[in-house]
């Protein structure tokens, strides 16, 4: 089952080995962005991906809609295909082409599934990126409410937790994918309400200029962090925490990462702290691990392919009769450029060695 391991003198990082969860090569299509998973019950999920196609710019853009499936046993099975019909009636009008972004599951079982929108009109049916919307199911994502505006901003929304029965998120105003004035900002909104409304808490005081993704994410302490991809030096990413539930932050000393690291996923499982995505200068996907979210080890490859337009990613903390683990999903490519697979793989911690 061990794929791949990273060990550190107290603990080990055993990544099992990855599968196949959506064959687009098989069914001629591609899976860009979408990567969405929310556990809305013990070992239940929902898991988001894309139905885009294989030829328009190659494969590597939100032309399509988005599909679903349900586990109910810790990702060892799922449901047939579901279509989000929001995203299907939005690629039917030419509008708009629908990613979700994000997706929480509340202590209730309503579903938060958030949205960006990518302006159909434009050449790369993606930026300028429109206001980001929310969607809610009760009924374990068999119906969908219709669609609201999360807040004003236009921009992407990049991350979203759920925390002491309250939904974070990590938007990024900004119609562009990269900052280029002061009115480019990362803003946290917060949701008491399990999805209904939004309000704004806080500006994130980074250095935008240059920036796009990011990642936020509650420690054991209760602390917020938050990170954000510099363009400019792909190899130390912004990092700044609050310790009030995101109404005041304090930016500290960029992570410094070895091997880079563009649209940053994190997470943590059995007090070790998880980074992936992206490697610097497109060389593949890398996985780092951190005692304390701030210094991080020197990564290793998930997958070395550099040039390849792919390893966009998400995870979701599970547990299953072996203990806690991290499923991490990520769009891998299978023709050696940007038309991409949706790829499984499970990260554990083994601990006293």
């Amino acid at each position: 089952m061990s794929f791949k391991e990273i060990t550190h003198p107290d603990h080990r990082v055993i990544l099992e080995n990855p599968t196949v969860y959506v064959d687009n090569e098989k069914r001629g299509r591609s899976g860009h962005m979408s990567h969405a998973m929310a556990q809305f019950a013990p070992g239940c999920f929902i898991d988001f991906n894309s139905n885009c196609s294989a030829n328009r710019h190659g494969g590597h853009f939100p032309y399509g809609w988005v599909e679903y499936r349900i586990s109910r046993d810790c990702g060892k099975t799922y449901s047939d295909v579901k279509t989000l019909d929001y995203s299907m009636d939005c690629f039917l009008d030419g509008v708009h082409y629908i990613s979700v972004e994000k997706a929480v599951a509340c202590d209730d079982g309503t579903i938060v599934a958030i949205c960006l929108r990518n302006d159909a009109t434009h050449t790369y049916c993606c930026e300028p990126w429109s206001t980001p919307t929310v969607i809610l199911s009760h009924d374990e994502g068999e119906t969908w409410s219709d669609p609201y505006e999360m807040c004003p901003h236009a921009g992407r929304p990049y991350d979203a937790c759920y925390h002491n029965g309250a939904i974070y998120v990590l938007h990024y105003c900004n119609e562009h994918f990269l900052g280029t004035d002061p009115s480019h900002v990362y803003r946290i909104y917060k949701s008491e309400d399990c999805g209904k409304s939004f309000r704004e808490l806080s500006v994130i005081p980074f250095d935008t200029l240059r920036r796009g993704y990011g990642s936020i994410l509650f420690d054991d302490k209760g602390d917020l962090h938050a990170y954000a991809y510099n363009e400019g030096d792909e190899c130390n990413m912004d990092h700044a925490v609050s310790h009030d539930g995101g109404k005041s932050w304090e930016v500290l000393a960029p992570c410094f990462l070895e091997k880079g690291i563009r649209n940053p996923q994190t997470a943590l499982v059995d007090g070790v702290y998880i980074l992936h995505g992206r490697a610097k200068e497109v060389l593949g996907f890398v996985l780092y691990t951190s005692k304390d979210g701030n210094v991080w080890d020197e990564g290793i490859f998930v997958e070395y392919a550099p040039g390849a337009g792919a390893y966009y990613s998400n995870n979701l903390n599970l547990c299953d009769e072996n203990g806690n683990f991290l499923l991490i999903q990520y769009s891998s490519c299978y023709d050696g450029k940007a038309k991409v697979n949706v790829m499984h793989m499970n990260l554990r911690v083994q601990k006293d060695l």
